[in-house]
């Protein structure tokens, strides 16, 4: 929705109320999310890190952390990371998460706009 302030503040709270639920990783990736709309790439990437631990078969978590690589100007892994996303829901695509996601568009044209040099599918 574009207020990545708000979101922080959430899920960092979700974080702190609830520190082993084993949905954390859905903070983690908002926060990623967030952080990334706020183009604090490192935070990003860190956030999307954690949502890998605390759940590592969920594809969107690498597609944020793809993200935010490129954004800190490694591509190499970024496209590991993409590629691990496609791996773990091989129907990912960039069009398919638009729809699904109903992102405000200043905060998923950034994030099309990664995944495309991370190697994600249109």
């Amino acid at each position: 929705m574009g207020k990545a302030s708000a979101a922080i503040e959430r899920a960092e709270g979700a974080l702190r109320l609830s520190p082993f639920d084993p949905l954390n990783y859905l903070a983690y990736n908002a926060l990623a999310i967030a952080y990334f709309h706020l183009k604090q790439y490192e935070q990003s990437r860190n956030a999307a890190r954690r949502s890998i631990q605390s759940n590592s078969k969920f594809g969107m978590s690498y597609a944020f952390l793809a993200a935010a690589l490129v954004r800190l100007g490694c591509e190499d892994e970024a496209k590991a990371e993409a590629k691990l996303a496609v791996l773990h829901d091989p129907h990912f695509s960039i069009r398919r998460f638009s729809i699904a996601a109903g992102f405000e568009p200043s905060v998923f044209t950034p994030f099309a706009d990664a995944w495309r040099t991370a190697g994600i599918p249109f």
